[in-house]
């Protein structure tokens, strides 16, 4: 459906562009789930082991550092968050990259609505196919386009690809909205 209404889907610097922010996001990710609370006592185990294999000062050192589980608590909640922010600004410029886009979409289905409403349509009632399928596309651009907005809030946890799957040429929506 978008590429019958004349809307150019993101090219291939656009997907690059998505792609290298989509790795940044991942590898924060992995990062973050390094740091969980429940993840302390295996590093403080693996340190222990690391030292009584290696008892150099950089071994001890890092069971100095991991023996008091209420600061390392602490330390590891303050590297989620920074980790959480830095995930919250790659989705962001991932929002930045798609909303043009969004704008797009979002025009070629008003005006396709607007077309619709000028043709005087047989029936506007639910049973209509070319309601159902224009209603189908703004309803899931409109889901879209919330995301991209959202983007960098607190409470978007997507992926820049995530962003971007609604508008990417290889999409799981069929082109004919069903």
């Amino acid at each position: 459906m978008l590429k019958t209404r004349g809307i150019t889907l993101p090219g291939k610097d656009e997907i690059e562009q998505l792609q290298t922010l989509e790795a940044a996001w991942q590898a924060l990710k992995a990062r973050e789930a390094n740091v969980m609370p429940l993840r302390i006592a295996e590093h403080q185990k693996a340190a222990r082991a690391t030292f009584l294999a290696d008892m150099s000062i950089e071994n001890e050192i890092r069971v100095a550092i991991l023996s008091d589980t209420h600061l390392t608590l602490s330390r590891y909640a303050a590297r989620r968050n920074v980790l959480a922010d830095g995930m919250r600004q790659l989705a962001s410029e991932a929002g930045q990259l798609l909303r043009p886009l969004c704008d797009q979409v979002s025009q070629a289905l008003d005006a396709e609505m607007e077309l619709r409403k000028e043709q005087k349509t047989t029936c506007w009632a639910d049973s209509d196919p070319r309601v159902k399928e224009c209603q189908k596309w703004v309803d899931l651009t409109g889901r879209a386009t919330m995301h991209v907005l959202h983007s960098s809030s607190l409470q978007s946890e997507l992926s820049p690809m995530q962003l971007a799957e609604f508008f990417l040429p290889e999409s799981p929506i069929p082109e004919d909205g069903k």
